[in-house]
């Protein structure tokens, strides 16, 4: 279902074939006044050999996917503005391409996309997802089908397409290379729509709810028919997208596309005719596809999105024993954060993954920059680069433990905005290994925040924690809105509460940095009740607050930001405060500035 580092220094494009190649070397090419990087450059991982296949194709490239038989060429499909599916080959292992030619145009409106190629031989197979326009459903999601076009020359000429036969009313998530089993059987991903064939059809893919499987052919590829489902029945697109692998035992291992922040993973022992029932990863992967490849010597390659909220980074990773342990994740493009909080793109998803003869893995993915210019790009990797995060150390783990302007997303704050993300970033442009957990509830005060510190905090067994409480501790009024005639926590049971909250951080051998409060400005929604509609100063009652963390921090000798005064003491500080008592992307940018020596120092100190 194809929804509608800082190392960008180190880019430039090579030779003509729009080869992107990262390195320290750039560094006197851009010195001496080269352009920067574009927005699809910025981002690569240091060292790596990237190409942008689609060149000469108007408009938008996306959702590829990678196919080859025995690694001596490599084909790569992918549709064009939804209306035609090319392809592209490689005889070096990615290193130089082909021509992009075409496969299929767009049979009947309303549009074609998904590619993805089986190879046996000079016989290739490209199927697509063919959606289609229903006069009696316009606009709604209702049918489609699977369109096949076949080459026996390979690639030189193809048949004209033709629907796969299928008696599910939409299908859909075929984005992945076939895999092979014994002889002459073959197995490939697929999903298809319930409301579709309950002849309720969504208006929006958001609101289908999809059931995933294998298509099975016994004759190479030539008929199908399908295996049993795999559903993941709480979450609301359902099960979507999936990626197949055979293990060594000659299982199978799938992992399904949800909304859930993490993928599901399943195994099937009979060739994809029953499923064992779906758990989730131990990795994120919100609401996008991952991709896998058995490799020649039998290790298993994984590629994916490792965040809950958005489609990037994009990262891969590598198993030995059959997808049960993983290597930790190393990543592919990441991309960069400009000064006013946007990013140089906004997604690198949909990854594919093939292997070339020499042993070069080749991962493919689609990219979106911010003025939505879609593009497919192709990495060369090997798997002892994949493999080099075996012997890094273990990230240094920080948790920042806190209420809503901890937690950040909000309308208007993306997760990449939040000053989480923003001190993860810096943190690790200093070239420090560290993690940072956000633990922030909206609502949350340092009554609950105790009744909640083993689960969330404690049982993460961080190295450091950042606790910043006050807002709600000092609040004076409630949910209609209601006013409060004392604030939800009193300033001596603040006090007392914080205490107790780095007396047990500590005792864990917890390094503690404490923050003040973020202060609240005019433009909250309940200004003109109770207690704040009588004092001039909204923060009147905060500012005492914010002090008590100050002196608590001074007679502890703990580390603390003062927030407060950071805000209240610029000449637009309140005014970042947008709603009130939230700062937004600017107002997290200065929160991460603020923090990232202090908790850079505690980091090294407990080196």
């Amino acid at each position: 279902m194809a929804l509608k580092r800082k190392q960008g220094m180190g880019t430039r494009w090579q030779n003509g074939l729009c080869n992107l190649v990262v390195g320290a070397a750039v560094l006197s090419w851009l010195a001496a006044g080269g352009p920067p990087p574009t927005d699809a450059e910025a981002g690569v991982a240091e060292g790596l050999q990237v190409t942008q296949l689609g060149q000469g194709l108007s408009g938008n490239v996306e959702i590829p996917t990678l196919g080859t038989d025995d690694g001596r060429i490599i084909y790569c499909v992918y549709s064009n503005n939804t209306r035609s599916i090319w392809i592209q080959s490689t005889h070096d292992a990615g290193r130089t391409w082909s021509r992009p030619v075409r496969v299929m145009g767009l049979p009947s409106p309303r549009y074609i996309t998904d590619a993805n190629i089986l190879v046996d031989g000079r016989r290739l197979t490209v199927f697509a997802t063919h959606v289609l326009d229903l006069p009696d459903k316009p606009g709604r999601f209702a049918r489609s089908v699977f369109q096949v076009a076949v080459s026996e020359d390979g690639g030189a000429s193809w048949s004209k397409p033709q629907p796969m036969p299928s008696d599910r009313n939409y299908v859909v998530g075929c984005i992945h290379a076939p895999v092979w089993l014994d002889g002459d059987t073959v197995v490939m991903g697929y999903s298809w729509d319930v409301p579709a064939q309950q002849k309720k059809p969504a208006a929006s893919e958001g609101g289908m709810y999809l059931k995933s499987g294998v298509l099975i052919s016994h004759d190479r590829g030539r008929t199908w028919a399908p295996g049993a489902d795999v559903e993941v029945k709480k979450h609301p697109i359902g099960a979507d997208e999936p990626a197949i692998v055979r293990l060594s035992h000659g299982d199978l291992f799938m992992i399904v596309r949800t909304s859930h922040p993490r993928p599901y993973e399943t195994r099937s022992r009979d060739g994809g005719r029953t499923w064992a029932p779906p758990r989730p990863s131990r990795f994120y992967g919100y609401n996008s596809p991952s991709a896998l490849l058995r490799l020649q010597d039998g290790a298993i390659a994984r590629a994916w999105d490792d965040s809950p909220t958005d489609r990037f980074p994009l990262v891969v990773s590598l198993s030995t024993d059959d997808c049960r342990t993983w290597t930790p994740p190393r990543t592919v493009t990441e991309p960069e954060i400009r000064p006013d909080g946007s990013l140089s793109y906004v997604r690198a998803c949909y990854p594919s993954l093939a292997q070339a003869a020499d042993g070069t893995i080749l991962l493919a993915w689609w990219q979106m920059t911010r003025d939505h210019k879609s593009t497919v790009h192709c990495a060369r990797l090997t798997r002892e680069w994949i493999e080099e995060t075996r012997s890094w150390p273990e990230p240094t783990r920080i948790v920042a433990f806190g209420d809503s302007v901890t937690r950040g997303v909000r309308p208007g704050v993306r997760e990449y905005q939040t000053f989480r993300y923003l001190l993860q970033r810096k943190l690790r442009d200093q070239g420090l290994r560290v993690e940072v957990v956000n633990a922030g509830i909206g609502g949350d005060n340092t009554a609950r925040a105790l009744k909640r510190l083993d689960r969330d905090v404690l049982s993460l067994k961080p190295a450091v924690v950042i606790v910043q409480f006050g807002i709600n501790d000092a609040a004076m009024v409630d949910a209609g809105p209601v006013a409060r005639k004392e604030p939800r926590v009193s300033l001596d049971d603040y006090r007392a509460n914080l205490n107790a909250i780095i007396d047990r951080l500590q005792s864990a051998g917890i390094r503690v940095l404490l923050c003040t409060p973020t202060p609240m400005s005019r433009r909250y929604a309940y200004q003109n009740v109770g207690a704040y509609a009588e004092h001039e100063d909204m923060n009147f009652l905060l500012r005492r607050y914010a002090q008590a963390v100050r002196e608590i921090a001074a007679k502890r000798k703990v580390p603390c930001v003062d927030l407060f005064a950071l805000f209240v003491e610029r000449p637009d500080g309140l005014a970042l405060i947008k709603d009130g008592c939230h700062p937004y992307v600017r107002g997290h940018q200065l929160i991460a500035e603020a923090l990232l020596r202090p908790v850079e120092q505690l980091v090294v100190a407990g080196k």
